[in-house]
Formats: C-alpha cells, structure tokens, sequence
C-alpha cells in the first residue's frame, strides 16, 4: 500500500502543477509568454483524477481501522471526524466545481475563466495542506507552511511544464523570461521560507533525522536543488544571452530538464511523506533506514547525534561533484540530449550524497 500511496501522491502533485502552470499561463497576456496548446481534456483529466489520488491516504486509514471496526463504519468515521477524511470532503466538492468549471465553459482562454480556475486550484491545496502531517502537529503553522510550500513549488513547476511541453515554439521567450525568472526566484524564496518552517514543525534535529527514512528523503529532496538551481541560473541568465545572440536558439529543452527535476523532487517529497516524521524521541536501531544502515551498521540508540569527519573518501567524491558539474556545463554547450544533462544532475545528486554518507561519524 505504501507504493500505492506513493505513486498517487506524486501524481496528485503533478495535476496541482498542470491545473496551476496552465490556468496562470492563460491569465499573461500573449505577447509575453509563447504560443500555447493546452489541452482541454488534459485539464479535465487532472481535475476529475485529483480527488481520487488524494483519497488513497484516506482509503489506507479507513483500510487499517476497517479489522476493527468493519469498512463501511470505518468509512464513514473517517469521512466525518477525522482531519484527514473531512479535508477530503472539501477536497472532492471543490474538485466537482472545478470539473464543471472545466466542462461548462466554451474557452478557457478567457481571464476571468482562467482566473476562477486558478482559485479552484489554490483552494484544493489548501485542503491538502489541511490533512498534512505539519497540521496535526501544530493547526496553523503547519498548514499554513505546508499550504505556501506546496502552492510555490506547484507554481514553478507547473509553468515550466506548460511551457515546456505545450509551446508550439519559442518566439518572446526574453519577454517570458523576463517575467518568469521573477516568479521563479519568488517561488524559490517561498519554498525554502516555507520548508523552514515545516521543518520547524516536523523535523526535531534535522542533521539526527537523516538516520531515519524521512530525513534520508528530505536529504536527498534537498540535494536535488543543486541541479534545480544550477538550470534554474542557465535559463534565467545563460539562455538569455544566447537568444540575444542566436534568435533561432530554442531553448525549450533546458526548461524540460528543469521540470524533470523538479518532478523527481514531486516524486521523492511524496515517497518520504508516507513515512513517521522525525518528531519526539523517534530514534531507535529498529527505526533506522535501510539505506542509512548501508553506511553505518553500528547500533544506534536515542541518545545517538551525527558528527562529520573529512577523510580521504570525502575529498574523492568532492572533486568527483566537481567534475560532474563541469560535464552539466559541457552538456550545455555543446547542446547534447536533455537525457544525458538529466543524467549528469542524477549523479552528482549521488555523488553529494555519498560524500555526506562517508563524512559522518555516530556520536
């Protein structure tokens, strides 16, 4: 069930973004933006399958409480009282508005259609951020965090998902970029505020938290904004400058391994999120990753920290990191396949990581 979760979760991320990338694309106006081609149907899909994936938390509560009390009465006790079923309910009678809105309109082009799509759509986060594991630990701040953390991410990954794969070319890309690199940074300073403050929430000791499954997905999460924010640069400076040398450069796929990435980060956010957060005295030798374990097999206990050592295998993998991040920047100029740029940010994520794993020392 855990995979099940999983899977509905990051894609349930994903139709955040399309609904959000493509009702905001619809709002700014032609000349400072490409030619969109955005499915109706598409939109139409993300909205009648988000409350769906949004519902298979809910189905594994109802699912574990189901032995002792029987389905149906499991269903409807979870449905009703508790937090993560009633913001559920919010979430499938906004959805309904959202698939009629959808439905019933001729156009969506239209700035008033596109601007109530875009409230529909903050509006489901909102629910979302309401059933969170931060709004159970602390009602307000954690959803408000979780809500702020979630709408920017799906903001910045759902323009560059648009523009990536529904521009019919990339004519005022400078006029887009123009706008977009704004939005982007804003976006970036909103998740990082955001994922402090959950953090705050959440996560007692961040750097002890990587012992366990959630602190080894925030790790490699946080690992993954290395790549994000070295294409973020290259398409807010890099490709600039080349369009203004080369108009007919196209720089449509350095957006797509932006929006690959970030997709990954979706993936990666919605497998850890499954897992008990870091919160009171979680730690234990059973409690400890497996993938941690692969590193360290002493016997941990609660009164355990990690401590950092340099050694020689650290300075291996430092100049190794190095090395990968000037083959991106080859990459670049030489104008290779988007797979072996994407495959270049996967391992220098690798290779951050390893080196972080060697440098620790138990305490």
């Amino acid at each position: 069930m855990e995979f099940v979760i999983t899977i509905s979760q990051a894609f349930l991320y994903v139709c955040f973004s399309v609904l959000l990338g493509s009702f905001l694309l619809l709002i700014v106006p032609n000349d400072y933006r490409p030619n969109l081609k955005i499915s109706k149907k598409v939109l139409l899909i993300c909205a009648i399958t988000l409350p769906i994936f949004a519902f298979i938390p809910v189905l594994n509560v109802i699912l574990y409480m189901s032995p002792r009390f029987g389905f149906l009465d499991s269903f409807k006790l979870v449905l009703t009282t508790y937090t993560v079923g009633t913001a559920w309910d919010f979430t499938l009678l906004l959805s309904i508005v959202l698939i009629l809105h959808i439905i019933m309109v001729r156009t969506l082009e239209e700035k008033t259609i596109a601007s109530l799509g875009t409230v529909l759509t903050i509006g489901l986060i909102l629910t979302i951020a309401w059933s969170s594991h931060a709004g159970a630990l602390d009602l307000w701040m954690g959803i408000i965090s979780d809500f702020l953390h979630l709408t920017a991410i799906s903001v910045w990954v759902g323009i560059l998902l648009i523009i990536g794969w529904c521009s019919n070319n990339h004519q005022r890309w400078r006029e887009f970029l123009n706008w977009f690199s704004f939005v982007a940074f804003g976006c970036f300073v909103t998740t990082a505020i955001s994922g402090l403050l959950l953090m705050d929430v959440i996560v007692d000791e961040y750097i002890s938290s990587w012992m366990i499954s959630y602190g080894q997905g925030l790790l490699l999460k946080h690992l993954f904004l290395l790549p994000l924010i070295f294409y973020a640069l290259v398409n807010s400076f890099i490709v600039k400058s080349k369009i203004a040398k080369d108009p007919l450069f196209n720089p449509i796929p350095w957006i797509r391994i932006e929006s690959f990435i970030l997709l990954t980060i979706f993936t990666i956010t919605a497998a850890f999120s499954q897992h008990a957060p870091p919160h009171g005295n979680y730690l234990s030798n059973e409690a400890v990753s497996p993938l941690f374990r692969l590193f360290h097999d002493d016997i941990i206990t609660s009164s355990n920290t990690i401590g950092f050592v340099v050694n020689g295998n650290t300075v291996a993998f430092f100049f190794v990191s190095v090395l990968l991040i000037g083959l991106m920047i080859f990459a670049l100029l030489k104008k290779l396949p988007i797979v072996i740029s994407f495959l270049l940010s996967g391992l220098l994520v690798m290779s951050v990581y390893l080196m972080l794993m060697v440098t620790i020392v138990i305490r």
